[in-house]
């Protein structure tokens, strides 16, 4: 009989698990800006790392006036993220004609800007089932001399 309780009460344990669902593994992803300008809101957009390029369609966007932002329920997995600060309020990221960033952006991972936009296999980070916390650097754009 003495057996018969640790299995019961480790089948309810397992059943009521499956019964919240992943999203008790699921962690929030806390992103700190670092050269965040006064002025304007940023906008963030969170994305599976596997796709070849920036998806139109995010797995989750967020909109801030805060340098702080947090995802919150994110389930563990591989994601990019790129951020970019809206200076004119427009909601959109501003290019020139040759497609450079006229307002400031950053990709989580901070890789290099020089060959241009980044792939998210470059911005990847790994997400598991706790709290992720991220830094991530605006570029603002060169300023004409």
């Amino acid at each position: 009989m003495p057996q018969r309780i640790p299995q019961t009460v480790t089948k309810l344990v397992y059943c009521a698990l499956l019964l919240v669902g992943p999203s008790a593994w699921a962690g929030d992803i806390l992103v700190r800006l670092d050269g965040k300008q006064a002025g304007g809101s940023v906008h963030l957009a969170l994305v599976q790392a596997d796709q070849p390029g920036w998806p139109e369609q995010p797995v989750r966007m967020i909109h801030s006036d805060d340098p702080l932002l947090r995802l919150r329920n994110i389930p563990p997995g591989r994601f990019a993220i790129q951020v970019f600060q809206d200076s004119n309020g427009n909601g959109v990221l501003d290019l020139t004609p040759r497609g450079l960033p006229l307002e400031p952006v950053g990709f989580s991972n901070n890789p290099s800007l020089l060959g241009g936009k980044p792939t998210p296999s470059k911005s990847t980070f790994v997400h598991g089932s706790a709290d992720s916390e991220l830094l991530i650097r605006l570029h603002a754009p060169r300023k004409k001399p």
